[in-house]
């Protein structure tokens, strides 16, 4: 199965994931986290909770708002998990593009660096 994560700092990322499910539907695998809102700034919690639900055979597409910003480089230690891809700078015509691009087959580098150009 394929799981997307779209983290930001603030609710940039609950923005995005409800504009993306309008475009794609409801049953998208799009999952927001967003980081130090409403006094909860415990973002390695909610970070275990969503990686709780990715089983080992998922493919992950991580989207962080801000390349080197502090949920982007909380992400960068699952990049040694196989299947895992990681974007930073995220907008929602990349993702919009990505997650069309990729519905019916594995993503890969080259979908990646596509949707990024």
């Amino acid at each position: 199965m394929k799981k997307y994560l779209i983290i930001s700092h603030g609710n940039f990322a609950i923005g995005i994931a409800d504009t993306l499910k309008l475009f794609l539907g409801e049953n998208h695998p799009f999952h927001a986290i967003s980081a130090y809102t409403n006094g909860n700034d415990n973002i390695d919690e909610m970070i275990a909770a969503f990686m709780d639900t990715v089983a080992e055979e998922d493919e992950l597409l991580i989207c962080s708002d801000i390349s080197g910003g502090s949920v982007n480089q909380k992400m960068m230690t699952y990049l040694n998990r196989p299947k895992t891809y990681i974007l930073a700078g995220m907008n929602l015509p990349m993702l919009l593009q990505l997650a069309m691009t990729a519905q019916d087959r594995e993503i890969t580098i080259d979908d990646c660096r596509l949707c990024i150009s």
